[in-house]
């Protein structure tokens, strides 16, 4: 009896200690716990040959499924600061894990670990049962899906965007939409981004070859100089969208005019307006006191479009110049004349020497004759006068006794020889001279001025002739032109 008792109690120990040396496997290594009212439970698994190394698997794989619920997956971020934010997110969780403190991830924290060694292979398993507060967790899946969505959308907006102004016949919006979506798409590390840069570039590209500039005002019209009447240009913007003709409003139009320098000499300015609601701007052209003929041109003005494009890498340069291709090429121009009443106003031309003394040397037909055929050939209707050498210059009543009736204006010149020399086996003549236009009604001086000039030859009266044709046929005859309406 004794015996049988001490049997079984041997046994009985034994199998006490069997089930202690053996830990029970919990509940939730089997089957992860059900979110509760407060909390979302996660687990994560692994074995390897140290229970180091399972315990940062296991942490790994409990990380993943945290990711899961979230439903985020660091292979598509869409942008290094989403991949940082990831990585900061995933080292604090491990850290939480490692160390088992609260408070380091706000709502998240480790509630349970269960390590296993099997004896046969020696492998370690760790289970690590973590909660994470249900409200913080979204709040952190709302962070994640913006940080992701953030460079996306960069892309996705603006081209939405560019779709809903194009459906609105806003061209133009649309345009510097896409061209933000290519931007967004050549910068940013979207997930095939050369091929949505392309499709916003072949959606800008299409727009801009349905656009064309027609002139509605008058080309080729006269001007007088000097009048009430100012030249203007009348443009529209049109886009051909299915084989009807629109205008497209809002765009901006860059008008490049002719405009006189301070030098004399003519230059361009340039203004931007804006097409009314029917595509459609009228500018009028600021007045330019010098007769002859001039252009104004008008052109989309992409400049905004092309301060976009500008940042686009070298890969994008085919699609960027197809685009500035065709915007550029939506312009055009009108002529117009600004002619002088000045050529119908008859004119009388007398020339004399200052000095006396030069009378044998320095003969100003030359001068008189080139000034004459200059004005001639502008239209101008003259009569040439001849006038004794003499000191002073003739005042008006001498002025009108002198020239011919018909003649309503006289243009009085007074020449000199400055110098003459020999160079290089040439004669070189410098002469000046000042000059007057008279208005014989009413007295009038139209123009004053002194200039100069020089002259070639192989003999000084050859230069001297030369210097004479240049200051009268050219710089005086530009002058007059200018001063005379």
């Amino acid at each position: 009896m004794r015996k049988s008792i001490i049997i079984c109690l041997v046994v009985l120990f034994g199998l006490v200690t069997s089930c202690a040396s053996v830990p029970s496997i919990p509940e939730w290594v089997k089957k992860t716990p059900s979110p509760d009212a407060k909390y979302t439970y996660f687990v994560g698994s692994s074995s390897a040959k140290d229970s180091a190394t399972a315990l940062n698997d296991a942490t790994a794989a409990l990380i993943a499924g945290i990711m899961q619920y979230m439903g985020v997956s660091i292979s598509v971020a869409s942008s290094a600061e989403a991949r940082a934010s990831l990585s900061e997110y995933e080292a604090q969780i491990t850290q939480t894990v490692k160390t088992e403190a609260k408070g380091r991830l706000s709502g998240f924290e480790v509630v349970e670990k269960f390590i296993e060694q099997d004896k046969k292979s020696g492998l370690y398993t760790v289970h690590v049962l973590a909660r994470y507060e249900t409200k913080e967790l979204n709040k952190e899946k709302a962070r994640m899906e913006s940080l992701l969505k953030e460079k996306a959308d960069a892309v996705a907006i603006p081209e939405q965007k560019g779709d809903a102004a194009a459906n609105e016949g806003l061209l133009i919006d649309a345009i510097r939409a896409y061209a933000e979506a290519m931007s967004a798409a050549a910068s940013s590390e979207v997930e095939n981004a050369q091929i949505k840069l392309a499709r916003n570039a072949k959606k800008a590209s299409e727009l801009a070859a349905t656009l064309r500039l027609a002139i509605l005002s008058p080309s080729n019209i006269e001007i007088q100089l000097g009048g009430a009447k100012v030249p203007f240009i009348t443009v529209k913007l049109i886009a051909n969208r299915g084989g009807r003709e629109e205008g497209v409003p809002g765009a901006p139009i860059a008008i490049t005019y002719p405009r006189r320098l301070t030098s004399g000499r003519i230059g361009t300015a340039t203004q931007q307006v804006f097409t009314n609601q029917d595509g459609i701007v009228s500018f009028d052209v600021p007045p330019i006191e010098l007769a002859g003929k001039y252009q104004v041109t008008a052109q989309l003005d992409f400049g905004s479009i092309a301060d976009i494009l500008g940042g686009l890498p070298k890969w994008a340069l085919p699609y960027i110049d197809a685009l500035e291709s065709e915007l550029s090429g939506i312009r055009a121009s009108m002529s117009y004349k600004v002619i002088s009443a000045a050529k119908n106003v008859p004119t009388a031309i007398g020339v004399y020497l200052k000095s006396e003394a030069q009378k044998g040397s320095l003969d100003p037909e030359p001068f008189s004759k080139s000034l004459e055929e200059a004005l001639v050939n502008e239209g101008f209707s003259i009569f040439t006068t001849k006038i004794s050498a003499e000191s002073g210059q003739p005042d008006i009543d001498r002025l009108r006794a002198i020239a011919p009736a018909e003649a309503m204006r006289f243009v009085l010149a007074c020449v000199e020889l400055i110098s003459i020399g020999k160079e290089d086996g040439f004669f070189i003549a410098s002469v000046a001279g000042s000059l007057s236009a008279i208005d014989l009604i009413e007295g009038n001086t139209l123009y004053s001025g002194s200039k100069s000039a020089q002259g070639m030859g192989l003999s000084e009266a050859e230069a001297i002739s030369s210097a004479l044709r240049t200051l009268g046929g050219q710089v005086y005859a530009k002058e007059l032109l200018a001063a005379l309406r």
